[in-house]
């Protein structure tokens, strides 16, 4: 084979940094000599035919490198450099033929004051950097895979000195790219990316979801994905649950490095995906082979700029109704995948790791998309977003996807007792004895159900109603109406993590939307949170969710809505309510222009509310249906110590009539009727508030008519 020297003169034009913890290398910024040093490694074809041969096609694990020994220090090779003021620059190159990738394994790591480390491919394309603060106990420290068969490795210290704070031990010869820069990446074409429309209700969930790469026995590069859990009480340690195979050992756990966030912007994005979200180094907390799961403890906090968040978890013993997978397959961009169909018990044995019976959750067949190897301890969510199980493996493969199995979290908590091979120690540190703990998001600091407030009730139907010439009210219509707001009434406090908007149209060639959340007291006014999208196609009739970086917290009544564009063609339109016949909730605002309207003060007046939603938590007061009788389908409230009486109809049609009865079937007199709409219990109702104060002491019946349906309920005044 032959080497190919390393070039001469690097030219650094737009970084892509992997790790940005410090400033460009100091061979960038000052004038040094050209490199001249370099590490040759000769392909370890007998090892990657090794690794070949051994793979377990069970298993999905991915393996794409294979381990070289090394022993690089300063005092074995490189150049030096001096900067006149500033300090000194060592580097070395390390160069293959055709190695795809490279990774790193340091040993004896341990920087000094204002030192750093920096290692980068000749592409130029990526680097990691390091500081004092990666500093670790163990003094090891994992350096993931660069893209391409040459690295430099620099390190730029104030003063020379005659120990020197790491030895490369170890190099990944990468013969596949864990991590691929194409556009179109390295897993099979049926995956479905992660920002996709089938990931858009997961978009919390995902921010826990991490690509995890190991070096296994004889120095080999793994790929596997796992997730990051939340745990009882305050404080929230980043805890990683993954699959045994993956992680087994103490060493394997030292030598991780874990990937937050690597996902393509935007559901068919072309833009290359961020990977400097890395944190290098774990210690392993639980382990259980039988079981086939790992529990560790990242080495340092993870930052907010990493956006995590800590998945949700159940221990329940009933088998999901459904089945959501989020990983990383063959070290590709993040991916979903979805059953939905329930899930069921079942026995991982491969002929080379067997678990105890049924300690396993069977995907019989994935609806949507696939895994494969890289895709072992990603977990899977039930149908109420709770983590139930890791993933061990399985036979599914896109034209076949079958048969994947994932451990069982209910199982890892306890089954056996001691805390180093099960969960609940770690995860339930407060010892409440829960049984499920809700997802954790330290970005609004917001953790437990989520709660939905609309003015649109479960019981009504959602529609678009066209305009005078074209066009519908809410979206892109003759009237050039540009933006849309719902009010929602809020009578204590609100806490907003983000918004739902039931899409009904968008343009074929896809729209341009800004959706925002606005304060005012009669109209939108304030924008307290906003922000543009451009939807394509596959959102039409989806209720697309938003989640915010930050809580909104509001203690007034608020606005949410969107703004159109008329800078061309476009359809995009969101669902409204159908009008409703009764003056009564019209929470539906347009600005035509600069100036709001109430579309209740429109000519003719349109009484409906906007598709969206509020999603957090309320302290809303609802009316509560305390002391409620329903007989033949009409509710009916009679307040004690009043003379009045309400009645309540769903989904009213027409005008509605009010007689009452009394027993002998004679028509009695009751004062006139008020009417109007309201939401006790998420479903819209038209009350009816009549004054009895006429009665006397008995049983009456009162009958209600809509049109031609009846409904009638009997009552009991007593003096």
């Amino acid at each position: 084979m032959r080497n190919h020297g390393f070039p001469y003169l690097l030219l650094f034009m737009g970084w892509q940094t992997v790790i940005a913890q410090t400033t460009d290398p100091w061979s960038v910024r000052y004038p040094v000599s050209p490199l001249s040093s370099f590490v040759y490694l000769a392909e370890p074809v007998e090892d990657i035919e090794k690794i070949l041969a051994e793979e377990n096609t069970q298993l999905k694990t991915w393996v794409f490198a294979a381990g070289v020994e090394t022993d690089i220090t300063p005092s074995t090779s490189g150049q030096w450099d001096t900067i006149p003021g500033t300090g000194y620059v060592w580097r070395t190159a390390v160069r293959t033929e055709n190695a795809l990738c490279l990774d790193l394994l340091l040993k004896n790591f341990r920087l000094g004051d204002n030192e750093s480390l920096h290692v980068y491919n000749e592409l130029q394309t990526s680097r990691y950097s390091f500081t004092q603060r990666d500093n670790r106990p163990n003094e090891i420290l994992p350096v993931a895979a660069l893209k391409g068969s040459g690295i430099v490795i620099e390190w730029n210290i104030p003063e020379r000195k005659d120990a020197y704070p790491f030895t490369v031990s170890n190099i990944g010869y990468g013969f596949r790219n864990p991590q691929p820069d194409r556009v179109r990446m390295s897993a099979d074409r049926c995956n479905v990316d992660i920002n996709c429309r089938s990931g858009n209700r997961w978009q919390l969930e995902k921010r826990a979801v991490v690509y995890l790469q190991t070096k296994g026995k004889d120095g080999k590069g793994l790929s596997c994905s796992g997730v990051l859990v939340n745990q009882t009480g305050k404080t929230k340690k980043p805890y990683i649950l993954t699959a045994g195979h993956c992680i087994s050992d103490e060493d394997m756990a030292a030598k991780s490095v874990f990937t937050f966030e690597y996902e393509k912007i935007s559901c068919g994005s072309d833009i290359a995906p961020d990977k400097s979200k890395t944190i290098s180094g774990s210690q392993l907390i639980a382990y259980k082979k039988e079981l086939d799961f790992a529990l560790v403890e990242l080495s340092t906090d993870i930052p907010t700029r990493y956006r995590p968040y800590y998945a949700g978890w159940t221990l329940t013993s009933q088998d999901p109704l459904s089945g959501t997978g989020i990983h990383h397959p063959k070290g590709d961009v993040k991916k979903i995948s979805v059953d939905t169909d329930p899930l069921t018990s079942g026995t991982f044995d491969d002929g080379i790791l067997k678990c105890d019976n049924n300690a396993h959750l069977t995907v019989t067949k994935w609806d949507e998309g696939v895994t494969e190897e890289g895709s072992s301890g990603s977990p899977v969510f039930n149908e109420a977003h709770y983590a139930v199980g890791t993933l061990t493996g399985g036979k599914a493969k896109c034209g076949n996807p079958v048969n994947d199995q994932y451990s069982k979290i209910s199982r890892q908590w306890n089954s056996y007792p001691a805390d180093s091979t099960s969960l609940k120690k770690w995860l339930d540190p407060e010892k409440t004895g829960v049984n499920s703990l809700y997802g954790y998001d330290p970005l609004t600091n917001y953790e437990g159900p989520l709660n939905t407030m609309s003015n649109i009730g479960d019981n009504e139907g959602k529609t678009t109603v066209a305009t005078d010439r074209w066009g519908v009210i809410t979206g892109h219509n003759d009237k050039e109406w540009n933006t849309f707001a719902e009010k929602i009434h809020n009578d204590t406090v609100a806490t907003i993590i983000g918004i739902e908007a039931d899409i009904a149209q968008i343009y074929s060639q896809g729209s341009r939307v800004r959706f925002s959340v606005w304060t005012g007291a009669d109209y939108p006014s304030i924008e307290q949170w906003g922000k543009d999208f451009f939807l394509t196609k596959e959102y039409r009739n989806f209720p697309f969710r938003i989640y915010f970086d930050n809580v909104l917290t509001l203690t007034e009544d608020y606005f949410i809505g969107f703004e159109i564009y008329y800078d061309r063609v476009d359809t995009f339109s969101l669902c409204q309510s159908v009008r409703r016949p009764y003056e009564g909730i019209s929470s539906l605002y347009v600005r035509d222009g600069y100036t709001w309207k109430a579309l209740n003060e429109d000519t003719p007046p349109t009484y409906a509310s906007l598709a969206v939603k509020a999603i957090g938590k309320f302290g809303k007061k609802q009316e509560e249906f305390n002391s409620s009788l329903r007989y033949n389908e009409l509710k009916v409230i009679f307040q004690p110590n009043s003379d009045l009486l309400f009645a309540y109809i769903e989904n009213p049609t027409g005008n509605v009539v009010v007689e009452c009865f009394d027993v002998s079937g004679r028509l009695m007199y009751v004062d006139e009727v008020q009417k109007h709409y309201v939401m006790p219990d998420n479903n819209l109702y038209l009350q009816l508030e009549i004054n009895i104060r006429n009665l006397s002491s008995g049983m009456y019946i009162l009958r209600v008519t809509d049109r031609n349906q009846s409904y009638s309920g009997k009552f009991l005044k007593v003096k």
